[in-house]
């Protein structure tokens, strides 16, 4: 069933380019989301909302892999992390962060999955070139 959703949208070039772009959109959002969630003044005896999780960022994040799984794009995975990293640096430099430990568990996870991401897109055409033509 994913094959057959999978050949119909890559037959359409220009709606797999708009959805490996919206899904691109939607992991930044999320990345955005979830630096400036979870506010540090929360409670009973603030004015803040009450104390929860920051989970927000979640939905968009699976939406955006989800999209990128249906457009065809997990030819290269690196696109995802990287823009997941972009943004994450962007939103704490551009503003208030809602939760520190979300910052730098964003980064941290963001950098591993960006090297996990590039190895595995390198590492078919490293062994390819170590094979070489032969005579």
């Amino acid at each position: 069933m994913l094959r057959r959703v999978q050949d119909s949208v890559r037959s359409m070039p220009a709606v797999a380019r708009l959805l490996a772009l919206a899904s691109l959109l939607l992991v930044a959002a999320a990345a955005h989301t979830g630096v400036r969630s979870g506010v540090t003044d929360c409670g009973p005896g603030t004015y803040g909302p009450p104390c929860g999780t920051n989970v927000l960022w979640v939905p968009l994040v699976v939406g955006g892999v989800l999209l990128a799984v249906l457009a065809g794009s997990p030819s290269h995975l690196w696109p995802l992390p990287a823009i997941w990293l972009v943004a994450v640096l962007v939103a704490a430099a551009t503003g208030q962060v809602g939760s520190a430990a979300f910052l730098v568990a964003a980064l941290v996870g963001g950098t591993l999955a960006l090297a996990a991401a590039i190895v595995i897109d390198v590492l078919p055409r490293l062994r390819a070139g170590r094979r070489g033509p032969r005579p």
